[in-house]
């Protein structure tokens, strides 16, 4: 019997990471902000920025959204089938909109921002439901014991195969420089053929151990539960402060790149490629670390990384476009640990019977905090650059601003309980293997201290 379920968990791990290879490309589209989505918008189709500030925001309303959508499906039905369902009306509206841009674009008959806004307001919402039920279901499959370690392989291949994605895309675009259009719309199907195999090898993954079925437990119990939960009611705290603070000033970060600092897109765009390299490079490593020391110290070790070196920009002049690209890299890094350790503590935390309710409500509550900040923080860059004249000096104040603000959020973790937590100086001990990438990077600290061997038959 042990041996068929073992045999069934393999099975399923090497479906997860081929679908997930297939899956890169849509999702990297999806992504608020995106460099990508950014060209389509405004050269592509001709939107104006204030159009394009709306479609970089729905992921972080549809987040919110979500949270009313998701709790009513997952009393009718299983995370697996909302999962797929979803996934599927997720390139469909991918496909609309491939579809669409020739008419949409320019003087086209269909040039309308409103229909382009509910479109992509129809995919980021189906978007936001696929990431929430995939976050419940993966637990039906992947065992505690193994979930570390396979998902920081995991996501460093798929990290590597969105630093190829991004290359290959950025030369087919520039192949097709002349039609903008029609390149974004042969890329725009090409990775909706993929993510179309990818759901289909999605259907082949199947459950491991026994579920408990949420749809017994009433939606208020599970709520009542999810309120009473300390832990995780402080960690949805952590959660909407870091992406209030981050997302405040983090997305104006790319104008001062083009108005103060003179970059162009490629410019930009590498830098993206280089911290997702960096980041897939050390993800196993992360993996590791919260698995054997715990999620908090993984958490406030990278955060204290990623921020840390943020103040960097300070070097930064028009001059020293060179120091972005090792700020990057070592935030690239410690973003990946970041993120790894946030997805890692949420499922630690939920509770078994409301795990659906637990993660969306999570991700609605820093999702609302993310989709005000910008707001907010738009009307303030909007002040600064009326009011100083000197734009460099500006940016290096609110970079400071951004990353001390950003930093004290972590203080809120040092009262989140997590079973067998270590230190955090245990967990920088850990970080030893990558001392040549620190000693590259300028991290030199990550080479002096120790790591800590497993015992034998720890596991």
């Amino acid at each position: 019997m042990n041996e068929r379920l073992d045999s069934k968990l393999r099975t399923n791990m090497r479906l997860s990471v081929v679908e997930g290879l297939f899956a890169m490309p849509i999702c990297f589209f999806a992504l608020p902000g995106n460099f990508l989505l950014a060209s389509l918008s405004t050269e592509a189709l001709g939107l104006n920025e204030a159009v394009y500030g709306i479609i970089a925001s729905l992921p972080a309303w549809a987040n919110v959204a979500q949270l009313f959508a998701l709790p009513w499906l997952s009393r009718r039905l299983s995370a697996k089938t909302i999962c797929l369902s979803f996934s599927w009306i997720h390139i469909f509206c991918w496909t609309a909109i491939g579809y669409s841009l020739p008419k949409m674009a320019g003087d086209g008959p269909w040039h309308s921002p409103t229909l382009v806004v509910g479109l992509f307001a129809a995919g980021a919402l189906a978007f936001a439901l696929v990431n929430v039920s995939w976050t419940s279901w993966v637990q039906e499959w992947l065992p505690n014991r193994s979930r570390g370690k396979y998902l920081g392989r995991r996501n460093r291949m798929l990290q590597a195969s969105t630093v190829g994605f991004l290359i290959a895309a950025s030369a087919f675009l520039g192949y097709w420089r002349e039609s903008p259009v029609f390149g974004f719309q042969m890329l725009i199907f090409a990775s909706v053929a993929m993510r179309a195999v990818s759901i289909v090898l999605q259907v082949r993954i199947l459950p491991t151990k026994c579920i408990v079925d949420e749809r017994a437990v009433s939606l208020r119990d599970q709520f009542s539960s999810i309120l009473a939960n300390k832990p995780l009611m402080r960690f949805v705290m952590f959660g909407a402060t870091f992406g209030f603070t981050a997302n405040f000033f983090g997305p104006f970060f790319p104008v001062f790149f083009y108005k103060v600092l003179g970059m162009s897109v490629d410019e930009v765009a590498r830098l993206v490629i280089v911290s997702t390299a960096t980041g897939a490079i050390s993800m196993p490593r992360w993996g590791a670390i919260c698995d054997r020391f715990g999620c908090r110290p993984t958490l406030l070790l990278s955060l204290t990384v990623w921020m840390g070196v943020g103040y960097g920009y300070f070097l930064v002049t028009p001059d020293r476009v060179w120091v972005l690209y090792v700020v990057w890299a070592i935030g690239g890094m410690a973003g990946a640990g970041f993120l790894f350790g946030t997805f890692n503590m949420i499922l630690k935390l939920i509770p078994v019977d409301g795990k659906t309710a637990a993660i969306s409500f999570n991700l609605a509550a820093s999702s609302l905090a993310a989709a005000v900040a910008p707001i907010l923080g738009g009307l303030v860059f909007a002040w600064v650059d009326r009011t100083f004249a000197d734009r460099l000096y500006s940016f290096h104040v609110i970079s400071c601003i951004h990353h001390t603000l950003t930093l004290l959020t972590g203080t809120i973790l040092l009262g989140v309980a997590e079973p067998k937590a270590a230190t955090l100086t245990q967990a920088i001990g850990a970080m030893r293997p990558m001392r040549q990438i620190g000693g590259l990077l300028g991290v030199s600290f990550l080479a002096n201290y120790s790591f800590f061997r497993r015992k034998e038959g720890d596991e």
